[in-house]
């Protein structure tokens, strides 16, 4: 579980920046329904990629414990 949570993060951090590199229009991503990080989105899409980089480096890491 989570290494899908982590490839979550993972594709709504890099999907975000790549949205407001250009120019942000109507997306999916969750940073642009989240009003109070309207300004931010840079930002708060960098913190879930590296959330989500994390989370995946510790799932690998328990998986390999597990072996």
């Amino acid at each position: 579980m989570a290494s899908g949570v982590s490839l979550l993060l993972l594709i709504q951090g890099v999907g975000g920046i790549i949205n407001r590199l250009a120019d942000g229009g109507p997306s999916w991503f969750l940073v642009n329904y989240i009003e109070a990080l309207q300004g931010y989105e840079i930002l708060a899409s960098v913190a879930l990629l590296i959330l989500g980089a994390i989370i995946g480096a510790g799932s690998l890491k328990i998986k390999g414990k597990d072996d």
